[in-house]
């Protein structure tokens, strides 16, 4: 069978067009790329560096999915005697999720450098995704610690999240720093006021707080790593110097996993001087 000319010259127009096609889906493609990045080294920029200061000191680790996630942490110091440390995890992953926290990282600065009670920075937020993001099915776990370094009190209030580890010096004791309040967006109707609690601290005592893709890992046989385990592993991590507990940690919980990591992960890890 012969073509005819006109057939021909219009496969060669189908080729050309195609061509051009791929090369605009590959600039999206790029595009697209870069963009992920800018948003991972904005995301990044959210997660502290180690602290060494006078009455505390504190490490971070942060593992996420994808190039962006919801998790974010502040510790921040308002002043000398006075340390804050929060944690945030927004459902899902991706941009949407990384844009919340980010949002939520800025909201939280505020409450923390007018030194704020922790039951009212949560508190706040939940009106904050009222007012602003209700319509998003977004919605978030959240924490809150204000450490008062002279008078050794920590003051938490909890918003559904993971309870934060306080491990006693001596490796023997450790409280589960229990939410107090539901998870942040929920919009229930008649919203309680946010509560809070008071725990004394001690030179030596370290602090975990940590997200729920830390220890929601799963084995080849389905058997999840499991927040008893992940106490124990805290408790054995006081006889390790501190900048190596959260590597550690993350390794030990990495072993057990089988397959990919499915959730964003955060670890901070904070001993009293």
């Amino acid at each position: 069978m012969r073509w005819q000319p006109d057939l021909l010259t219009e496969l060669e127009a189908l080729r050309q067009r195609c061509a051009e096609l791929e090369r605009e889906v590959e600039q999206l493609r790029h595009q697209r790329r870069q963009r992920l990045a800018i948003a991972a080294e904005v995301h990044r920029s959210l997660i502290p560096a180690p602290i060494r200061h006078d009455r505390i000191w504190v490490d971070v680790r942060y593992v996420p999915v994808e190039d962006v996630g919801g998790d974010y942490c502040q510790v921040r110091f308002p002043d000398r005697a006075t340390c804050y440390i929060t944690m945030c995890d927004v459902t899902g992953h991706g941009i949407g999720p990384a844009l919340l926290a980010t949002r939520i990282s800025s909201e939280v600065r505020y409450g923390i450098i007018y030194r704020r009670e922790p039951r009212d920075i949560a508190s706040s937020l939940e009106r904050f995704l009222a007012e602003y993001f209700s319509d998003t099915g977004l919605f978030l776990t959240f924490v809150a610690a204000r450490i008062d370094l002279e008078r050794g009190e920590l003051t938490w209030s909890g918003a559904g999240h993971p309870s934060p580890l306080l491990v006693r010096r001596d490796g023997r004791d450790v409280l589960r720093l229990t939410s107090q309040n539901p998870l942040v967006g929920l919009g229930l109707p008649n919203m309680p006021d946010f509560e809070q609690e008071t725990v004394a601290v001690h030179p030596g005592d370290r602090l975990f707080f940590y997200t729920d893709g830390v220890y929601e890992v799963f084995d080849a046989r389905g058997r999840q790593f499991g927040l008893p385990a992940l106490v124990e592993l805290a408790r054995s991590a006081m006889e390790w110097d501190l900048f190596g507990v959260a590597d550690r940690m993350l390794a030990a919980v990495g072993q057990h996993q089988h397959g990919p990591t499915a959730d964003d992960q955060t670890l901070v890890v904070a001993e009293m001087r």
